[in-house]
């Protein structure tokens, strides 16, 4: 083998590497009943919060689900949709998640 087939052969592997990465990353998903869950989850945790709708949670919960599939291993994202009892690490997650998510604004503290 020369030089140019070795090169050529790396390009070839790298390219198949890369696509097989973005698909992995593409299949990632999180059940849709995780926004549902947390967005009724914040209604009723800020229920004497007036100004803020169910809506603007909505949004809030499907950045943080965002933030959890980009974060998350295909393994935990996986025992997420699995189980009814969420897993001891998904707290933490989430607190990070919702740090990237929250708006500063007037009404809001960092």
């Amino acid at each position: 083998m020369n030089r140019r087939d070795i090169a050529t052969l790396g390009l070839a592997l790298l390219a198949f590497t890369g696509s097989a990465v973005g698909q992995t990353q593409h299949n990632k998903q999180l059940s849709p009943s995780y926004v549902e869950s947390c967005t009724q989850n914040q209604v009723q945790m800020h229920q004497k919060v007036k100004g803020i709708s169910a809506d603007q949670f909505r949004s809030f919960c499907e950045c943080i689900s965002q933030e959890l599939m980009k974060n998350l291993s295909s393994t935990q994202l996986d025992e997420l949709n699995k189980n009814s009892q969420k897993p001891g690490w998904l707290k933490t997650a989430e607190d990070t998640a919702s740090k990237s998510c929250l708006k500063i604004g007037p009404k809001t503290q960092a």
